[in-house]
């Protein structure tokens, strides 16, 4: 036992330290973007940047999280055999592409080009940075459930020096307009997705009959698909919704706000990485008893540090911010402080939604998604048509809040009786 959690802090040490350089490469990033370009292409990118992100984890991440849970638990218990690294790739990639071609064929359906020309160059190019994140997120699982973190890590570092590359082009004024700065990400991102994908893919392709694995594959992902997608739109869909009620000033200041979140975040992946990983071990998916114990002792230790943390970080934002941005989204400030708020609840309860999990609600854990989904559209749809990006913003943050708080709750209402069974 001492040996496992031993593993899992240095596993701990070595994916913070590599997520937080990746983080910071990608906070240059946004630093050098904020600067180079107008407000409009600042627009444009942010924009690109949250949909692809968010396609990419509501699209295959349940496909993702299944991958990883099944090898985590299967290396655990010292199994051999080999999963469907390569199905689980081609599956995501499929969904990615169907997905792009639905929206362009409608887009050509309602404006056709050439006057729809930018509209199409901007699924093309979100559609492509989609498939390089999520192929990066997917060996980085794979990585993780082998407990091999560094070589995880270095993957992130990669796709961070890809992102901050593509700026870099933007601030040496090689291109200076939004889709051509997507388009460079995208390529960077891709590029960075083949080199470990490729060889995984060739290394399981054949490892089991593709009709068992697609049996198995496909019993538990429709369900942690669904969670997935009310997850990641209850992520992103402010913005969606403030690009459409709101002017490109909004957006920017709300995007901006976003990139300095991902800089608060900069602990999250790594944190979230190991709760997936030791939430899938054996003991964890056989005793209900101690997965209520790995809650109750997290909630005790990190509450009151992440609390400190955020406070002092409110307290400098207003010193900080119109530094990096020079003053040009003042609202900026406001917003970063009030989503200061929805992280306190995230980091605290993180374990939440892993344990979830981990119980098999993967019904449950879906359902509460999309409920919290529909009415955060709900909340933040009525008060967008009738106020500013900072209301707007309070309103997102309450209903995310009292998501976390109600998932947690969910999590400890298990029996003891009814401790999870080990999935073969």
């Amino acid at each position: 036992m001492w040996q496992r959690l031993s593993t899992f802090r240095r596993g701990f040490a070595s994916t913070f330290a590599l997520n937080v350089f990746a983080r910071g490469l990608s906070a240059v990033a946004t630093v050098l973007l904020l600067r180079s370009l107008s407000v409009e292409n600042f627009a444009y990118v942010v924009l690109f940047l949250n949909v692809g992100q968010f396609a990419g984890s509501a699209l295959t991440g349940g496909m993702r999280m299944r991958y990883m849970r099944v090898e985590a638990e299967r290396v655990s218990r010292g199994g051999s055999e080999q999963t469907g690294f390569a199905l689980a790739w081609a599956a995501s990639m499929a969904l990615v592409l169907g997905v792009a071609a639905f929206f362009l064929v409608g887009l050509n359906l309602v404006q056709p080009a050439p006057a729809g020309h930018s509209e199409l160059d901007f699924v093309v190019l979100a559609a492509a940075f989609t498939a390089g994140h999520a192929s990066v997120e997917l060996a980085i699982y794979h990585y993780q459930a082998h407990l091999k973190f560094i070589r995880a890590g270095i993957i992130d570092v990669a796709r961070g020096g890809a992102i901050l590359a593509a700026a870099l082009v933007a601030e040496l004024g090689i291109v200076e307009s939004g889709p051509k700065v997507a388009a460079c990400t995208a390529g960077a991102v891709l590029l960075v997705a083949l080199i470990p994908c490729l060889p995984l893919a060739r290394a399981t392709l054949h490892a089991r009959p593709l009709r068992a694995i697609a049996g198995d594959f496909g019993r538990e992902s429709g369900w942690l698909t669904l969670y997935f997608l009310s997850s990641a739109g209850f992520a992103y869909a402010t913005i969606f919704i403030i690009a459409l009620g709101l002017d490109d000033e909004a957006v920017a200041s709300y995007g901006a706000a976003l990139r300095y979140m991902s800089i608060i975040f900069g602990p999250f992946p790594a944190l979230m990485a190991v709760l997936r990983v030791r939430s899938s071990q054996q003991d964890i998916v056989d005793s209900t008893k101690l997965q209520l114990s790995m809650l109750a002792r997290w909630i005790e230790r990190a509450g009151p540090l992440v609390a400190l943390v955020l406070v002092l970080t409110a307290v400098a934002a207003p010193l900080v911010i119109p530094v990096i941005d020079a003053g040009r989204y003042p609202e900026t400030v406001a917003i970063f402080q009030i989503m200061l708020i929805s992280a306190f609840f995230e980091y605290t309860m993180m374990p939440g939604p892993n344990l979830l999990l981990s119980q098999r609600r993967y019904q449950l854990l879906a359902g509460v998604y999309t409920v919290a989904l529909a009415v955060q559209l709900l909340v933040v749809g009525l008060v967008a048509s009738v106020e500013g990006v900072i209301v707007v913003t309070a309103a997102s943050t309450a209903v995310r809040s009292v998501a976390w708080v109600m998932i947690t709750f969910l999590a400890t209402r298990v029996p003891m009786r009814e401790a999870p069974q080990a999935s073969p």
